[in-house]
């Protein structure tokens, strides 16, 4: 990546978050609805971020749609939002208009 020295892509798990304990922002794009037991997989992903860290949650819309996993494979906004919270994650914001896809969520992990 070209010019950018800040950013560290980590190829993860869907059994293993590793998260590196610096990072200022996890992104995860299409992973949750991967994971089996996604409960245990946000909170070892919480575990490991620093606090005041940023957590993006991507994952396919409801509905639908020209692109994406199955229906069923896909995992409600509320839902989304309930399991990162629950993991001690708080909601901060979502993008709306970004992406016509896929919802855009953001969390922050507390101080």
């Amino acid at each position: 990546m070209e010019g950018i020295t800040n950013l560290t892509p980590v190829i993860i798990k869907a059994d293993d978050p590793r998260v590196p304990g610096d990072a200022d922002y996890v992104f995860v794009r299409d992973v949750l609805h991967h994971v089996q037991d996604r409960a245990a997989w946000l909170k070892k992903t919480v575990s490991e971020m620093k606090p005041g860290a940023r957590f993006v949650l991507i994952e396919f819309k409801e509905g639908k749609l020209a692109e994406g996993p199955p229906e069923a494979a896909r995992i409600p906004r509320k839902q989304l939002v309930e399991l990162v919270s629950q993991a001690g994650l708080p909601f901060e914001s979502e993008k709306t208009d970004l992406l016509p896809y896929q919802v855009f969520l953001v969390f922050r992990k507390g101080t």
